[in-house]
């Protein structure tokens, strides 16, 4: 313990009752001898941190026990699931009847702004028609020069005709090298459709970033140096559980000070909320946090959380954000356990956000970082090679509607808590067997 030498001779040896009420200023008496370590919270934490608690960190509870004050003061939000009609006839039909329902982000956008969705969707749409067309023409000729090479080329070697009185096994046997044939053929044209869409991918990001900027990219809405909106807040979250505490920190310490080293902070705040139950594990990130906040300085803005209650595991860590504080926060980030963002990244997806109001999910490009294993190195050499060209390619392709990794991605929180809430899937789960994600 951080304490004087004579403040530790002072102490009792043997007794740790004692001990505790030695340390505690105010003297209490509990009912239990258990709860005599209560009593000295406050001065463990003041003498271990000193610099670290912020003014009013320190709270009591109902009964009068010190804590420390780990999260902000919820204010809750309603979320829950939409209706869906999972019937793709019953939709159709209604579509056909004109008594399709608009949906509720299109009905609060004005004329302009549905005009301006309706302009990119409408051309990410053509380009999707265009890559589907590429791609199976490209294949269709692939195949038609595979089947050249094949040795059975038509039908020269079978006569129907003799077949009609013939043995049923002799007929089979006579057949057997086409169907073979056919159905190596079917393997090659599905295989080779897949290596197709990742050429034209490949290609159109390749001249994307030979090129420059696409008239639709998301990118050429913003300059890239403007003052973010203070209004605007943003919550960088990171649900964990059971993970390696030192490699998680890490990370969150490399990204906060990149944050803190282009000056806008003040424009986020951290959440680590975990669902860890092994109390080893529980109790080193307890201290990690109070460390990391000793020494990047973040009193007030990285917040703990460790629910008691784990329910629907990670989707259902996030569900419990958005409804005790994601009111508070105009966007938030989701990270994984080992992720590292920069700031200059964080602040840059801000921007796009702000300049483009319509835009729900804006992904970022990974790029995995520190892998140890061969293949894992292999895998860290790829992303870092030609990610970017099918970064490019696929945001091309697909405009607004492209990958969405699940981390690593600003999301604007309030369509998310309207909308993205899901209930449970009609039927038998044969799917999943863990409850449905949120």
């Amino acid at each position: 313990m951080p304490i004087a030498a004579s403040e530790k001779a002072a102490l009792p040896k043997t007794d740790i009752r004692a001990v505790h009420q030695a340390l505690d200023a105010e003297h209490r008496t509990w009912a239990r001898e258990d709860d005599s370590p209560q009593g000295s919270v406050k001065a463990r934490l003041e003498q271990a941190w000193p610099d670290s608690l912020a003014d009013g960190q320190l709270i009591k509870d109902d009964e009068g026990r010190d804590q420390l004050k780990a999260m902000p003061e919820a204010k809750r939000s309603s979320m829950f699931p939409d209706p869906w009609r999972t019937n793709p006839v019953g939709r159709f039909w209604d579509r056909l009847r004109g008594r399709d329902v608009t949906p509720r982000y299109l009905a609060r956008l004005t004329k302009e702004e549905q005009e301006t969705e309706q302009k990119w969707r409408t051309v990410g749409t053509i380009r999707r028609y265009i890559l589907l067309i590429l791609t199976l023409a490209q294949t269709i000729v692939a195949t038609w020069y595979m089947k050249t090479i094949l040795p059975y080329q038509g039908w020269a070697l079978i006569n129907p005709m003799d077949m009609v009185g013939q043995d049923v096994w002799v007929s089979f046997m006579q057949l057997l090298p086409y169907m073979l044939q056919t159905g190596i053929l079917i393997l090659f044209a599905v295989l080779f459709c897949w290596v197709s869409a990742g050429f034209w991918t490949a290609l159109m990001g390749f001249l994307q970033l030979l090129i420059g900027r696409d008239k639709y990219s998301i990118s050429a809405s913003t300059v890239g140096d403007e003052p973010l909106n203070p209004e605007h807040r943003t919550a960088l979250i990171m649900p964990i559980c059971n993970e390696d505490v030192n490699r998680v920190f890490a990370g969150l310490r490399a990204t906060w000070e990149s944050v803190k080293a282009t000056g806008n902070a003040k424009h986020f705040d951290v959440y680590i909320l975990s669902d860890s139950y092994n109390p080893d594990i529980c109790v080193a990130e307890q201290k990690a946090w109070m460390e990391l906040i000793a020494e990047v300085g973040g009193e007030g803005q990285i917040f703990y959380r460790r629910r008691r209650r784990r329910v629907k595991r990670k989707s259902g860590n996030i569900d419990d954000f958005c409804r005790r504080w994601g009111s508070q926060y105009s966007y938030m980030v989701v990270l994984d356990a080992d992720s590292v963002m920069t700031g200059d990244c964080l602040c840059g997806l801000v921007r796009l956000m702000e300049a483009n109001p319509n835009a729900g999910i804006i992904q970022s490009s990974p790029k995995a970082s520190g892998m140890d294993t061969l293949y894992a190195r292999c895998q860290q050499f790829a992303t870092r090679v030609y990610g970017p060209l099918f970064t490019a390619g696929l945001h091309f392709w697909q405009l607004g509607e492209s990958h969405y990794w699940g981390h690593n991605a600003i999301i604007r929180v309030k369509p998310f808590i309207e909308h993205c809430a899901l209930g449970s899937a009609a039927g038998r789960r044969f799917l999943c067997r863990f409850n449905p994600v949120t």
